[in-house]
């Protein structure tokens, strides 16, 4: 299973045919692709209303990974060992992106460089 962010999502369905979205098109053929509800929270409302059930229908098909109620505990975590460190801050959401594959054990899909920092405080595991 791969995490994958939101940027990749909208270089997929805006930029079909570049690099990422290539990956991003076979790791769903490979069912490898998982999203959780952050992203997807994330995703939809920035897409044309005529897309939103496509992409729906699609996001619904996805293994999704469960934010559990105590990860703010482990976005703190990562926020605070960040900025000690001379790193961030950074966005609450890429924090809760990352502390949702970190948690799961999952590697993470972005085209967002911030999270190269994110996993050298961390040991996140990124996917290209």
């Amino acid at each position: 299973m791969v995490l994958v962010d939101t940027s990749v999502w909208i270089a997929f369905f805006r930029q079909g045919s570049s690099s990422a979205a290539r990956k991003l098109d076979v790791l769903l053929e490979e069912g490898e692709a998982c999203i959780c509800g952050l992203i997807e929270s994330e995703l939809l409302p920035g897409l044309h209303r005529k897309d939103r059930p496509r992409v729906r229908a699609l996001m619904s098909g996805l293994p999704r990974l469960e934010t559990a109620t105590d990860i703010w505990a482990d976005v703190a975590d990562i926020q605070e060992r960040s900025l000690a460190q001379g790193l961030g801050p950074f966005s609450i959401p890429d924090l809760v992106v990352a502390a949702v594959a970190l948690r799961h054990e999952v590697p993470l899909f972005s085209l967002d460089k911030h999270f190269l920092l994110i996993a050298r405080v961390t040991g996140l595991q990124l996917w290209e």
